[in-house]
This record gives C-alpha cells, structure tokens and sequence, in this order.
C-alpha cells in the first residue's frame, strides 16, 4: 500500500526530491521542488563533514549514520519539509569503470527494422556480459551502436539490418559497500529511492542536448580523484578517471609548509592560486600562517609552487582524454568544470590555456554561492525527478505522445507481419 500512494502522490502537486553526495571529505544535501518539468527550484543545500567513513568503505556505521541524518536535518531544518527518500550520489573510490559490448541478432534470415526495444536488449546484454557477481551497475553509458558491422549509428532506431552491436561504458560499485550504505542511511531514519553515477547525473542536468551533439568535456574535480568525461555526437566518447584532486593539492602544501592538513586546507581555499605560466618565487604577496612558534611569514608563490606539480599533472590528463577520444579541435561546446576543486583561483584560466577550448564554471545557481561545489547535489535531485512517470508526462507533449503511439504500433507492425 505505502509503494502504491508513494506512486499516486507524485502526481498530486508539489514534489521535493533530496539529493545527497556522498564525497571522501564532506556529504553535501539538496533539495529540489518541482511542479512540472520547467519548473525545477532548489530550496535548500546543506554541507557537513564525513565521518565513518574510510577509503569509500564504512568504517563506523553510528558515526555516519550521524552524518547522513546531519545533512539531510540540515535541509529539512531550513525549508520545514519533511523528507522521505533520498538519492545517493556515488563517484570517486566508489565506483569502477569497464568497456563492455554485445552483439543481438535481430533476425536469422533478411532484415528488419531495429526497435527501440531491440536497443533495450542490446544494453541489457552488455550489463550482463560486464557485470561481475559482486557488483552492482550504477549506470552504463552508450559509447557506440553497430549495424551489420559496418553502419555505426547515433541511434539506429528505424534502420534495417540483421544484427545489432552496442558498446556501452559501465559504472559499477561493489554490492556490499552499497548495501553498507543503504544501511546507514535508514539507520539515519530515510530510505534511499536511488543510487546515481555522480559525473552521469551532473552531465544529464548540465549539457543540453546541442552541447553534448557538438562535443564538450565534463571535468569533475573531486577530493581524491578527477573523472573526465567526453562527449560528441550525442553520446559519451571517453572516459578518463584520475587518482588526483584536491586533497594531494592539500597534501602538498601541508608537506611544504610543514603545517597539520586542516590548516593547509583552509589557506588552500584563502590564498591558493594556479600559476599562469609567469615566473614565480620572484619576491611576491606574504601571507601569515599560524605555527607553535608564532604567526611565520610565508611568500604566497611558495603554495603556488607547491601545487604545481599536481596542477600539472591533472591538466595533463584532461588535455590526454580530449586527444584520445579521437575529437581534439572538433569539441565546439567547450569544458564545464564542477567540483570542490573547480573553484580554485587560477584554475579556469590555466585549463583553458591547456585545452585551447572556452572553460565555463559548472552550473549557475541564483542565490547560491559556491554553486560549483553543489552541482553534484543538485543533479542528483533533479535526476530523481527525471526517473519518475510523472517526468515523461510532464515533459511529453500530446503531439509527442501520439508519435510514440504510432511509434509503437509500427514497430509491432514490423514485428511481426
């Protein structure tokens, strides 16, 4: 009975959907109201520090449980809207990545008309075939359809051909951590509707359709690790993921001003910059650090120095994965960049020197400072809305509705006579 009103509520007014991203530093919650599929609004986001977790695994199921309850109490504080459900947002140490194929035959003699069915199948087969028996896909990613070997097509719906070949990017997450985390979040007294490849959700609400058919590349600079996604044509091309991020950038400049990781953080965030290519440790700004010995003086080029190499390193990677997806200088819509690590000063500038491509800030959020760090969060949200009956009625005209039908019914028609 509760699954049946749950059903029937989400067609009654108002919907609020929570997304919550589940980083290596700190759990980030928003909330979303929607009232029909141009009308997305954020209500509220909330930030609190990870605890109980270690190395993308629970480590302390009370303490993070407390976690999950702080953040998301945090949001429903602010607008005083009881929450239910949540959905998990998961990237980083979390996930795996593999290439996976499957090869359908459509008919054994002739041709016939591929159908949006058949392209359901084909990826079914491509989850099955990839997929190991300890995990779990959170999302596959359609690189390529072949028909008959030789027609490689966006989408191949409505064409003739005998058998159908799908390669597919496969996000997966070990079954027991995911279950670990279930756990803890209805331990925290929520219930987790879904669990969302971060970097997938934040592309579906950041590239519209013409960015993604011209070609861009999404950065998502996280804690401890980079992913790098390349879109063209309409589908995802390549797939980078980076053991670096802002925490090795903190690292760095802990280790070079012999300073505790905390304070290297915040000075990260106050006086960190990327360098421009100009010469550096020529005199320069001196910013004052608290010691056991009393504030010391340190020249600001000192952390820019210091995070150079790892600077370079990252930008090294994202300049790789434009040039091996095959479309360097063919990628119009540009780099979006979101993340923690995005608002790092100097870093816009310095990525678009490297990739000779415009460099936008994640998505602009009115009334939201910071907006970069919640895009994660806030794709999240909109995500849940875009998995539910209610969003194919809202966003499908009646003309749409009636070429779906006669969609459908030539496609049985071809079927089957």
């Amino acid at each position: 009975m509760k699954g049946i009103r749950r059903f029937l509520g989400q067609f009654t007014g108002d919907q609020f959907y929570c997304g919550l991203d589940i980083g290596t530093h700190t759990l980030k919650a928003s909330l979303n109201r929607v009232a029909d599929a141009n009308t997305l609004e954020l209500l509220a986001v909330n930030e609190v520090e990870t605890k109980g977790l270690a190395a993308a695994s629970i480590n302390d199921t009370g303490e993070f449980s407390s976690c999950v309850s702080a953040a998301v109490d945090g949001i429903v504080r602010k607008t005083r809207r009881p929450l239910r459900d949540i959905h998990l947002g998961l990237g980083g140490e979390f996930i795996d990545t593999r290439s996976s194929r499957a090869l359908i035959p459509l008919v054994e003699r002739g041709n016939k008309i591929v159908s949006a069915g058949d392209l359901r199948y084909a990826r079914a087969q491509a989850r099955m075939l990839g997929v190991r028996l300890e995990e779990e896909v959170l999302a596959d990613l359609v690189q390529q359809f072949k028909v008959d070997d030789v027609n490689i097509a966006l989408n191949p719906v409505g064409l003739y051909g005998r058998k159908l070949e799908v390669e597919t990017l496969l996000v997966v997450a070990n079954m027991t951590r995911l279950r670990n985390l279930t756990k803890a979040v209805r331990q925290a007294g929520f219930e987790v509707n879904d669990v969302h490849f971060n970097a997938a959700a934040a592309s579906d609400a950041m590239l519209d359709k013409r960015r993604r058919t011209d070609g861009c590349v999404l950065v998502d600079l996280g804690a401890r690790t980079t992913m790098i996604l390349v879109f063209k044509e309409g589908l995802l091309k390549h797939f980078r993921k980076v053991a670096a991020g802002g925490e090795v950038l903190t690292q760095r400049i802990a280790a070079a001003l012999n300073i505790p990781f905390p304070l290297a953080e915040d000075i990260k965030k106050s006086y960190g910059r990327v360098s421009d290519g100009a010469a550096l440790g020529q005199g320069g700004e001196e910013i004052l650090i608290k010691k056991e010995q009393g504030f010391v003086p340190v020249k600001r080029d000192m952390i820019t120095m210091a995070m150079e190499p790892d600077v370079h390193l990252i930008l090294g990677h994202i300049q790789a994965a434009v040039t091996e997806s095959g479309y360097e200088g063919q990628l119009k819509g540009g780099v979006v960049v979101v993340g923690g690590g995005a608002l790092l000063a100097g870093l816009m500038e310095r990525v678009e020197a490297q990739t000779r491509m415009p460099v936008t800030l994640g998505r602009n959020i009115p009334g939201l400072n910071n907006a970069a760090v919640y895009c994660v969060s806030t794709s999240l949200a909109e995500a849940g809305y875009k998995n539910t009956f209610r969003y194919r009625l809202d966003a499908q005209k009646p003309k749409d509705w009636w070429a779906a039908i006669l969609a459908k019914a030539e496609e049985i028609s071809n079927e089957y006579f």
